[in-house]
């Protein structure tokens, strides 16, 4: 049985569609059978809202339009349409989205009327269309990548030019008389190709649509307030479900609600997951086709022409270069003015279907039909972009913040690693199309390196490009050999001239950039583990052949990392012996060397040291409990344990701290934290600390000019005021 002849009218306001539906109307049938049903949405604008002038919704004019369509094609009645269909997605929406009972076999009329002419013919409707809708609609039907196309389900596109024709009826029956040869000829022709499960346009460009939006936004999520005020711009409120739904939500919105099928949207991500698509790691597996749906319409075989890409080689090959372009974004000749499409053939020729040596021409031309019109290269831009799909693990929004956090690091910490991080990526973004200039950070450091790296000595580690050699040590599990400067600062235990270390990691602390190292001890299979910042260092012997086991590396590293969670910054002592014991897993050999510090605090003082709950581990600090009365709060899982002092005390609440020895005995960073309370602590133990204490105050007293100023009591109240301006604005 012949398929049902359907025709859709095509043309901007104003081009003569209402006149070539009357003519067009007689010659489709033969007297005693039905006549052909003109539908125009005006008549059914004014059938549904009471007059033709009324905009009400749209979806209510489109289920009353589709319920009249699929009634006449059950009875077997042609069907015109009256419309503008200016828009692709608006023909997809009958020709290939519409279910319909029977086979269609729809002709597309093309009127070619051009702009002057209807802006002349709108000024003598009854009803006028704003001048701007009409230039609107005659861009979009000359578009060439997106204009009226055999492909878009039509088994024939007739073009008619009103202004050319006197006698419209014989133009009209001309192309009746024939279209049946046309239909047969492009039929034969599309025998040969290979059909797949995207060969109707509609899949493929869903497809395609899908692709460019997930290389937008990877999971449409709204993880920060850029994409979220990007995503909402495009559809507020923002929708709900899996990603299919979502993504189903955003197509529709931003393509056309004919490409907004959640389940097919499902079926298409899970292609693309098949298919290597959703992985930044490259793949070299060949292309599977989709197999051809079962669930065609109702009716039968769908009637209509085929994109380039229908035919399953065609496919195969544009999808595999795609992808390849999608994972390796950036991927171009070594060789300064080399050939890129060469390149490419020769990137993906091991994998089947892909382009053929000599294919070139053939590649330039379907990077022109896929890169640009579907929106993965801008128009007019040479510079091939490279934020895509396999390597979006973040959004645009989110990669600018990355850029900044890793400029605070370059600039404010002086990390040399980060220098030149920040330059590939600057240049790498740059390249995506996502610029970081003059965007103000949103969160910064106000600490800083006091290292400015252009003024330290060029064979230092802290140079630019001297920590990458470290870095590789560091990756590769190998043995160096340092020098340490002489003349630099040095603490009474710190190492002199040479240094034969393995490299365990790099670290800021406090003002600058620090390496980790464990001491090459012979005849121990553990070293003594350090800390010395890089300016002091220079690598002697950067490709030293001894190695060690990753397991080693690795027993190393957890060994630091308990130094680290226990001594609260990076000095650990001289001694390898006390390391051993703090880093080991036994709680009962590190308790036996752990030293108990206790001190009691003013008030003021006991304010800002309660809240630093992660100074030192959590599990060796007790904190005392309020006094009656008081109002501050705490966490109840917060180390409040120790019962305070009087309450008339200066200094009622107690702290104890279990520390490494070293860290009592000699740490800096407990000085600087501790003493800098001056009178608002009271150090009860150990007694060699409390001396230091004393002693230090009475040096510096004498040093200033102080030699003759009266002792004060170290509980009397004034003491409490010691550096107040500072402490009492954190």
């Amino acid at each position: 049985m012949a398929p049902l002849r359907c025709h859709l009218l095509i043309g901007q306001p104003a081009s003569g569609k209402t006149t070539l539906a009357k003519a067009l109307a007689p010659l489709l049938t033969t007297p005693g059978e039905p006549p052909a049903l003109v539908l125009s949405t005006d008549v059914i604008r004014a059938e549904v809202f009471g007059d033709a002038a009324v905009q009400g919704p749209w979806v209510d004019i489109q289920q009353r339009l589709h319920q009249l369509i699929q009634e006449a094609v059950a009875a077997g009645i042609p069907v015109i349409l009256d419309a503008t269909h200016a828009r692709r997605a608006w023909r997809l929406a009958i020709t290939q989205a519409l279910p319909l009972p029977a086979p269609v076999e729809w002709i597309g009329w093309w009127l070619y009327t051009d702009l002057p002419t209807s802006l002349d013919w709108n000024t003598r409707r009854e009803r006028a269309v704003p001048v701007p809708v009409i230039q609107e609609m005659a861009a979009a039907l000359a578009d060439p990548h997106f204009g009226p196309s055999r492909a878009e389900g039509f088994a024939a596109i007739c073009a008619v030019v009103p202004t050319h024709h006197n006698d419209l009826v014989a133009v009209l029956q001309a192309e009746l008389a024939g279209l049946d040869r046309r239909i047969r000829s492009a039929t034969n022709r599309e025998r040969k190709l290979q059909r797949h499960g995207y060969s109707r346009l509609l899949d493929l460009e869903r497809l395609l649509h899908l692709i460019k939006l997930l290389s937008t936004w990877p999971d449409l999520a709204t993880s920060d307030p850029v994409s979220a005020e990007e995503l909402g711009a495009i559809l507020s409120p923002l929708p709900e479900g899996d990603l299919g739904d979502r993504a189903a939500a955003f197509l529709g919105r931003l393509h056309g609600e004919c490409f907004a099928d959640a389940a097919a949207i499902r079926s298409d991500l899970a292609w693309l997951e098949a298919n290597g698509f959703c992985s930044a790691v490259p793949s070299a597996a060949p292309i599977q086709l989709a197999p051809c749906s079962t669930g065609q319409r109702a009716g039968g075989v769908v009637h209509g022409g085929l994109p380039p890409m229908g035919d399953g080689p065609v496919f195969l090959r544009v999808m595999t270069l795609l992808r390849h372009l999608l994972q390796e974004p950036f991927d171009r000749p070594a060789e300064r003015g080399a050939n890129l499409h060469q390149h490419l053939i020769a990137a993906t020729d091991s994998i089947p279907g892909a382009y053929l040596p000599g294919e070139t021409a053939t590649l330039r031309k379907d990077l022109e039909k896929i890169l640009t019109p579907y929106g993965f290269r801008n128009r007019h831009d040479n510079v091939r972009h490279g934020y895509c799909l396999g390597t979006a693990v973040l959004s645009p929004p989110r990669l600018r913040e990355l850029h900044n956090v890793v400029r605070q690091t370059a600039g404010r910490l002086a990390d040399p690693s980060a220098q030149d991080l920040l330059a590939e990526l600057d240049e790498r973004l740059g390249w995506a199309g996502i610029s970081a200039d003059g965007l103000p950070p949103a969160r910064s450091y106000a600490r800083h390196a006091v290292v400015d790296t252009a003024l330290v000595r060029r064979d230092s580690l802290a140079a630019p490009r001297r920590a990458e050699a470290i870095e590789a040590a560091i990756v590769e599990h190998r043995r160096v050999l340092l020098l340490r400067f002489p003349g630099v600062g040095s603490f009474a235990d710190s190492p002199d001239g040479e240094l034969r270390v393995w490299p365990l990691q790099l670290i800021f602390h406090n003002v600058g950039w620090y390496l980790l190292f464990e001491e090459d001890q012979v005849g121990r299979e553990q070293g003594l583990i350090r800390s010395e910042r890089l300016e002091r260092l220079a690598l002697r012997n950067a490709q030293g052949d001894l190695r060690r086991s990753p397991e080693e590396h690795a027993s190393a590293l957890a060994r630091l990392e308990r130094l680290l969670h226990h001594s609260g910054g990076i000095y650990f002592g001289a001694e390898l012996e006390q390391q051993l014991a703090i880093a080991s897993p036994s709680a009962q050999r590190r308790s036996q060397v752990l030293v108990t510090l206790r001190f009691c605090c003013a008030p003021w003082a006991f304010a800002f040291i309660r809240e630093g709950l992660q100074r030192y581990p959590i599990e060796h600090t007790r904190f005392s409990k309020p006094l009656q009365g008081d109002s501050w709060w705490h966490h109840p899982k917060a180390p409040h344990v120790l019962e305070p002092g009087p309450a008339d005390s200066s200094h009622p609440y107690p702290v104890e701290l279990d520390l490494p020895p070293w860290t009592v005995a000699a740490d800096i960073d407990l000085r600087s934290w501790l003493f800098a309370f001056g009178g608002g602590i009271r150090i009860g133990s150990p007694d060699v600390l409390r001396q230091e204490l004393v002693q230090r105050c009475r040096e510096a007293m004498e040093t200033n000019g102080a030699q003759g100023a009266p002792s004060q009591p170290a509980t009397s109240e004034p003491a409490a005021q010691f550096i107040p301006s500072r402490l009492t604005r954190d």
